[in-house]
């Protein structure tokens, strides 16, 4: 009898055992090894940025807050900065161009008037590419003025095409060539020193400039309206 109890329960256990190997097992998931490299990372940086030779050197990377310098003369008086078509959120410097805020002569309300419908149609030209080519939606200081004015050009014609083949309109298709490889051109041009950079910070802010800047252009639109 105790021999046939051993054997009864020797052969449920192997029938256990066998059910339990027919189910199929869950699979362990295992910890995810990210392998972070930091020695190959210090490299790189290394070679990027500190190396005699690096791969992207201080002239790589465009100064910011430059004016373009631009030598023209309205009124009169000369200037050597160009200047920017903007709303009123922008401070009153040489740089930035704003409407009369309030006008009340009719001088005043016919530039406010221009000004703001030149910057409204630049911005949205502007808005139109941008939206339709992601290349205008990236940070662009890489590139050289030259580079950024060729992507502008091809993207203005790509879009005049797209817009006469949407529209199923027979034109010529005369279109500018430009005979040049675009691509993130290096801005070769040493930074100023401290003095000169200290100057020009001070010209782009100078609110005088900007008040004798504004008066000027005010003449001159109604002088030519």
């Amino acid at each position: 009898m105790e021999g046939d109890m051993i054997a009864a329960f020797q052969a449920e256990y192997e029938e256990a055992m066998l059910n339990e190997e027919a189910e199929p097992r869950r699979p362990r998931h295992r910890r995810e090894f990210i392998r972070c490299d930091r020695l190959g990372a210090h490299d790189r940086l290394f070679e990027d940025y500190f190396a005699d030779d690096c791969n992207y050197p201080p002239s790589f990377f465009r100064r910011r807050g430059e004016a373009s310098i631009v030598n023209f003369t309205v009124n009169g008086h000369e200037y050597n900065y160009g200047y920017y078509l903007a709303d009123g959120i922008y401070p009153s410097w040489p740089v930035f161009m704003k409407g009369v805020t309030l006008p009340q002569s009719e001088k005043h309300r016919r530039f406010t008037a221009a000004q703001s419908a030149c910057r409204k149609d630049v911005e949205c030209a502007f808005g139109v590419l941008n939206t339709r080519f992601n290349i205008l939606a990236v940070p662009g200081r890489s590139y050289s003025r030259r580079t950024l004015g060729l992507i502008m050009r091809a993207c203005v014609i790509l879009h005049n095409m797209i817009i006469d083949d949407e529209r199923d309109i027979n034109l010529e298709n005369i279109y500018e060539t430009v005979d040049s490889n675009v691509g993130p051109a290096i801005h070769n041009h040493a930074p100023p020193s401290l003095a000169a950079r200290i100057q020009m910070d001070n010209e782009m802010r100078d609110s005088p400039m900007y008040t004798q800047l504004q008066h000027d252009l005010i003449e001159h639109v109604w002088a030519n309206a």
